[in-house]
Protein backbone atom coordinates (compact mmCIF):
# COMPACT_ATOMS: atom_id res chain seq x y z
CA UNK A 1 0.00 0.00 0.00
CA UNK A 2 2.99 2.51 0.96
CA UNK A 3 4.55 1.66 -2.74
CA UNK A 4 1.12 2.89 -4.45
CA UNK A 5 0.79 5.85 -2.49
CA UNK A 6 4.22 6.87 -2.86
CA UNK A 7 3.69 6.20 -6.61
CA UNK A 8 0.79 8.60 -7.00
CA UNK A 9 2.98 10.87 -5.00
CA UNK A 10 5.89 11.46 -7.26
CA UNK A 11 4.41 10.54 -10.25
CA UNK A 12 2.75 13.60 -11.13
CA UNK A 13 5.79 15.54 -9.53
CA UNK A 14 8.10 14.16 -12.23
CA UNK A 15 5.78 14.40 -14.87
CA UNK A 16 6.03 18.34 -14.22
CA UNK A 17 9.45 17.96 -14.18
CA UNK A 18 9.98 16.15 -17.65
CA UNK A 19 7.49 18.56 -18.58
CA UNK A 20 8.91 22.03 -17.48
CA UNK A 21 12.25 21.16 -18.36
CA UNK A 22 11.44 19.93 -22.35
CA UNK A 23 10.81 22.59 -24.80
CA UNK A 24 7.85 21.13 -26.83
CA UNK A 25 5.69 22.29 -29.77
CA UNK A 26 2.41 24.51 -29.84
CA UNK A 27 -0.01 22.98 -31.70
CA UNK A 28 -1.79 26.77 -32.10
CA UNK A 29 1.70 28.13 -33.54
CA UNK A 30 1.98 25.00 -36.06
CA UNK A 31 -1.42 25.78 -36.80
CA UNK A 32 -0.90 29.28 -37.48
CA UNK A 33 2.11 28.42 -39.80
CA UNK A 34 0.33 25.99 -41.68
CA UNK A 35 -2.99 28.08 -42.05
CA UNK A 36 -1.45 31.40 -42.16
CA UNK A 37 1.09 32.42 -45.84
CA UNK A 38 3.56 32.73 -43.34
CA UNK A 39 7.45 33.79 -43.83
CA UNK A 40 10.23 32.14 -43.07
CA UNK A 41 13.72 32.82 -42.56
CA UNK A 42 15.58 29.74 -43.15
CA UNK A 43 19.13 29.52 -41.27
CA UNK A 44 22.25 28.03 -42.83
CA UNK A 45 22.36 24.34 -41.40
CA UNK A 46 24.40 23.64 -38.74
CA UNK A 47 26.97 20.66 -39.28
CA UNK A 48 28.37 19.21 -36.33
CA UNK A 49 30.82 16.86 -36.03
CA UNK A 50 32.95 15.27 -33.31
CA UNK A 51 35.88 17.43 -34.62
CA UNK A 52 34.37 20.62 -35.80
CA UNK A 53 30.88 22.99 -36.56
CA UNK A 54 30.73 24.46 -39.85
CA UNK A 55 27.74 25.69 -42.04
CA UNK A 56 25.94 24.90 -45.50
CA UNK A 57 24.43 27.76 -47.14
CA UNK A 58 23.73 25.24 -50.25
CA UNK A 59 21.20 23.09 -48.52
CA UNK A 60 19.95 26.23 -46.38
CA UNK A 61 19.02 27.34 -50.17
CA UNK A 62 17.22 24.30 -51.40
CA UNK A 63 15.61 23.76 -48.03
CA UNK A 64 13.95 27.28 -48.57
CA UNK A 65 13.24 26.16 -52.41
CA UNK A 66 11.85 23.61 -50.72
CA UNK A 67 9.17 25.26 -48.70
CA UNK A 68 8.17 27.78 -51.87
CA UNK A 69 7.70 24.70 -53.90
CA UNK A 70 5.26 23.64 -51.51
CA UNK A 71 4.09 26.31 -50.95
CA UNK A 72 4.65 25.76 -46.98
CA UNK A 73 5.26 29.02 -46.81
CA UNK A 74 7.08 32.08 -48.00
CA UNK A 75 10.99 31.11 -47.31
CA UNK A 76 14.26 32.89 -47.98
CA UNK A 77 17.71 32.26 -46.64
CA UNK A 78 18.68 34.60 -43.94
CA UNK A 79 21.90 35.28 -41.99
CA UNK A 80 20.70 35.32 -38.58
CA UNK A 81 22.50 32.64 -36.37
CA UNK A 82 21.50 31.33 -33.69
CA UNK A 83 24.55 30.38 -31.17
CA UNK A 84 25.07 26.64 -32.28
CA UNK A 85 24.94 23.89 -29.44
CA UNK A 86 28.35 21.86 -29.90
CA UNK A 87 28.11 19.78 -27.37
CA UNK A 88 27.43 16.28 -27.77
CA UNK A 89 25.57 13.98 -25.70
CA UNK A 90 24.52 10.62 -25.62
CA UNK A 91 20.69 11.69 -25.36
CA UNK A 92 19.93 13.35 -28.45
CA UNK A 93 16.65 14.80 -27.59
CA UNK A 94 18.71 16.86 -24.82
CA UNK A 95 20.81 18.01 -27.53
CA UNK A 96 17.76 19.10 -29.93
CA UNK A 97 16.21 20.55 -26.43
CA UNK A 98 19.20 22.85 -26.00
CA UNK A 99 19.55 23.70 -29.42
CA UNK A 100 15.18 24.77 -29.01
CA UNK A 101 16.87 26.67 -25.98
CA UNK A 102 19.45 28.63 -27.63
CA UNK A 103 17.18 29.65 -30.43
CA UNK A 104 14.46 30.30 -28.86
CA UNK A 105 16.49 33.25 -26.72
CA UNK A 106 18.16 34.33 -30.23
CA UNK A 107 14.74 34.58 -31.73
CA UNK A 108 13.16 36.57 -28.53
CA UNK A 109 15.99 39.17 -28.63
CA UNK A 110 15.78 40.29 -32.77
CA UNK A 111 12.05 41.37 -32.74
CA UNK A 112 10.90 40.13 -35.75
CA UNK A 113 7.87 40.58 -37.59
CA UNK A 114 4.56 39.04 -36.43
CA UNK A 115 3.81 35.75 -38.76
CA UNK A 116 7.27 35.09 -39.19
CA UNK A 117 9.31 31.89 -38.48
CA UNK A 118 12.85 30.47 -37.92
CA UNK A 119 13.98 27.44 -39.10
CA UNK A 120 17.28 26.03 -38.10
CA UNK A 121 18.23 22.83 -39.35
CA UNK A 122 21.55 20.44 -38.07
CA UNK A 123 23.06 17.54 -39.08
CA UNK A 124 24.62 15.48 -36.68
CA UNK A 125 27.94 13.31 -38.07
CA UNK A 126 30.02 11.14 -35.86
CA UNK A 127 32.85 8.70 -35.54
CA UNK A 128 35.95 8.98 -37.68
CA UNK A 129 34.75 8.93 -41.16
CA UNK A 130 31.63 11.80 -39.85
CA UNK A 131 28.89 8.67 -40.40
CA UNK A 132 25.73 10.50 -40.57
CA UNK A 133 23.81 9.86 -36.97
CA UNK A 134 20.94 12.54 -37.19
CA UNK A 135 18.77 14.92 -38.47
CA UNK A 136 17.20 17.89 -36.50
CA UNK A 137 15.25 21.16 -36.83
CA UNK A 138 13.27 23.69 -34.97
CA UNK A 139 10.65 25.87 -36.36
CA UNK A 140 10.22 28.90 -34.41
CA UNK A 141 7.79 31.66 -34.46
CA UNK A 142 8.48 35.35 -33.75
CA UNK A 143 7.88 35.14 -30.57
CA UNK A 144 10.18 32.22 -29.41
CA UNK A 145 7.09 29.42 -30.04
CA UNK A 146 8.01 26.51 -31.19
CA UNK A 147 5.47 25.10 -33.74
CA UNK A 148 7.48 22.39 -35.19
CA UNK A 149 10.76 20.09 -33.71
CA UNK A 150 12.52 17.14 -35.79
CA UNK A 151 14.75 14.61 -34.65
CA UNK A 152 15.15 11.99 -37.23
CA UNK A 153 17.65 9.09 -36.71
CA UNK A 154 18.50 5.18 -37.76
CA UNK A 155 15.01 4.60 -35.27
CA UNK A 156 12.76 6.40 -37.66
CA UNK A 157 11.49 5.46 -41.22
CA UNK A 158 12.33 8.91 -42.55
CA UNK A 159 15.91 8.22 -41.77
CA UNK A 160 15.73 4.88 -42.78
CA UNK A 161 14.16 5.27 -46.61
CA UNK A 162 17.45 7.58 -47.14
CA UNK A 163 20.01 5.66 -45.09
CA UNK A 164 21.90 9.49 -45.58
CA UNK A 165 26.09 9.70 -46.49
CA UNK A 166 25.97 13.13 -47.26
CA UNK A 167 24.45 16.45 -47.21
CA UNK A 168 22.22 16.24 -49.71
CA UNK A 169 21.02 13.20 -48.80
CA UNK A 170 20.60 14.62 -45.28
CA UNK A 171 18.16 17.27 -47.07
CA UNK A 172 16.07 14.26 -48.55
CA UNK A 173 15.51 13.32 -44.34
CA UNK A 174 14.43 16.30 -43.79
CA UNK A 175 12.04 16.77 -46.17
CA UNK A 176 10.63 13.39 -44.93
CA UNK A 177 10.46 14.60 -41.34
CA UNK A 178 8.94 17.69 -42.42
CA UNK A 179 6.31 16.34 -44.68
CA UNK A 180 5.97 13.68 -41.99
CA UNK A 181 4.90 16.42 -39.48
CA UNK A 182 2.93 18.67 -42.42
CA UNK A 183 0.49 15.94 -42.37
CA UNK A 184 -0.74 15.36 -38.89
Amino acid sequence: MKTKTIFHFIAPMLLVVILAGCATENKVVLYNFKSEKSKVLVCPVHILTNHESLYDTIIQQKIADYLNEKKYAVAEKTKLLPPPNNRWRHNEARMLTESCELLIKYVKQRKLPENTFILYPEFYKAGPNDIIVAVHYSLVDNNGEIAMRGLINSHWIEFKKVNPKNNEDCLAVFINGFEEKMRR
